[in-house]
């Protein structure tokens, strides 16, 4: 008897909308999600925002005090780096910081508990791809991912796009699920089947493009997930269906900011401005990564839409004279994606201290935290450091292993994970990359990753008789 079979014959049937049977597993993998990040946000309290952590907390600031902020051509001209994020991180904090002020530990605890919310939702694709001993692997792997753990104490926007990624892939196997449902295969479904396929497609297009205005790296996901949708429908319409309605939600809630940056910005980014910029730090004589414009030949530009112009123009022209190149700087780019974490444990030693020259008697309040920041930052630039090395390259591993056991071919839904993560390496191959740019992609590696355990476990010639790990319905 299983866990989701009634105790006696003559028990009313369960609800249609009965939450489902989660075990004791689920439960021990939440409890440690919740606990290792709060344990890790008490643990650096003393952390400070600083650099572009700063800076999201400064603009949700003067969004909470002024509603007005970010719709002003004032603000444009003199906050630039705002014209290249995406408005939904600092939209959230400027939200949180009206009701409880503007005090940046309170985003963190609330980042906690959308760390678990992640775990959740992993857990929850896990389970509809492959049951319960790849939901339990995935989200063990998301809980215990120490990029997520430290990154949880940063006024970073992962925190926000991560779970608005899992959810969006959730949502992308929930429509898919329709095309296996009992309803699907029944006389007449055709017409039916077309409204429902709206009501699940179209919040999948609007969850991809609240993630898209929190990381622009978003757009392309409605594509991959419109494209699989479209291959993997049992008949022609019924893709077409789906394709549309998520695009169709997708694009419909970018386009009031997009409204938004033709009046206020004076162009109609679709998201937001530094396409041209990254293209240009991903394509030029010097170092590939961020810089300065002022070493740039896009020094001097001032108007957004102009430095993206200039920026794809040098992009392009440098492509034109070392055309094999895109290739060693592709390589190169793939590789510092996948270097080791260490910026989510490094940023954690930013503290402030009391300054001494100011005021003497402080002297040995600044020697104190000092010292005790010490300990910690021998904890974080050591084992922790290693320790979130292994986990990355365990995930790349895992999820290489998953291709070479041929996984997404018997897990359909795996094909568009499979898909998601080829596509987000190859768009910063394309432009830069950084460890950073890899957070959201552990969500899909975990789910691989998984996969390939299990397929591991349940291998006939291991030497043990295991349970096959099927396709949930």
């Amino acid at each position: 008897m299983t866990r989701r079979q009634t105790a006696h014959p003559t028990s009313a049937a369960p609800r249609r909308w009965a939450l489902p049977a989660w075990g004791r597993g689920f439960w021990i993998v939440m409890g440690a999600a919740l606990l290792v990040r709060l344990a890790a946000v008490l643990w650096l309290r003393d952390t400070i925002p600083y650099s572009d952590y700063f800076y999201y907390h400064e603009a949700g600031r003067m969004q909470a005090e002024d509603p007005g902020f970010f719709f002003r051509h004032e603000t444009v001209v003199r906050f630039g780096k705002l014209n290249w994020w995406p408005p939904g991180y600092p939209m959230f904090l400027a939200a949180l910081y009206t009701i409880a002020g503007p005090d940046f530990r309170v985003a963190v605890f609330l980042q906690v508990l959308l760390g678990v919310a992640t775990c959740m939702l992993v857990y929850a694709i896990g389970e509809r791809i492959g049951g319960r001993r790849v939901a339990l692997g995935a989200a063990g792997l998301v809980a215990l991912d120490p990029t997520f753990i430290f990154t949880t104490n940063l006024i970073a926007s992962e925190n926000l796009f991560a779970p608005l990624l899992a959810l969006g892939l959730w949502g992308v196997g929930h429509a898919a699920a329709l095309w296996t449902a009992p309803a699907a295969r029944a006389d007449g479904a055709r017409r039916a089947m077309r409204g429902a396929i709206l009501r699940r497609a179209i919040p999948v297009g609007i969850v991809l493009a609240l993630a898209t205005l929190v990381r622009a790296i978003g757009l392309c996901l409605p594509w991959i997930a419109a494209v699989w949708l479209y291959r993997s429908a049992p008949r022609p319409l019924w893709g077409r269906t789906a394709a549309l309605g998520v695009l169709g939600g997708f694009f419909l809630t970018l386009a009031p900011w997009t409204a938004r940056n033709a009046v206020v910005a004076g162009s109609p980014a679709l998201v937001c401005f530094g396409g041209g910029l990254n293209f240009y730090f991903g394509h030029n004589p010097g170092p590939l990564g961020y810089r300065e414009l002022g070493s740039t030949p896009l020094a001097g530009l001032k108007d957004a839409a102009r430095i993206d112009r200039r920026g794809y123009q040098e992009g392009l022209a440098f492509i034109a004279r070392d055309p094999l190149g895109v290739l060693t700087r592709a390589a190169s780019k793939v590789v510092a994606l996948f270097a080791p974490p260490t910026y989510a444990l490094h940023a954690n030693s930013a503290i402030l201290l009391p300054d001494p020259s100011a005021n003497p008697e402080l002297a040995g309040e600044a020697a104190a935290l000092r010292a005790r920041q010490q300990r910690k930052d021998a904890a974080l630039h050591g084992p922790l450091a290693v320790l979130a090395a292994v986990h990355s390259y365990l995930l790349l591993l895992a999820a290489l292993l998953a291709l070479v056991r041929r996984v997404p071919q018997h897990m359909p839904e795996m094909r568009f994970l499979t898909a998601v993560v080829v596509v987000w390496i190859g768009a910063h191959a394309l432009f830069w990359a950084q460890p950073r740019f890899r957070y959201p992609l552990d969500i899909p590696m975990a789910l691989l990753a998984a996969a390939a355990f299990a397929a591991v476990a349940q291998d006939p010639d291991s030497g043990h008789r295991r349970r096959r790990v099927t396709i949930a319905p």
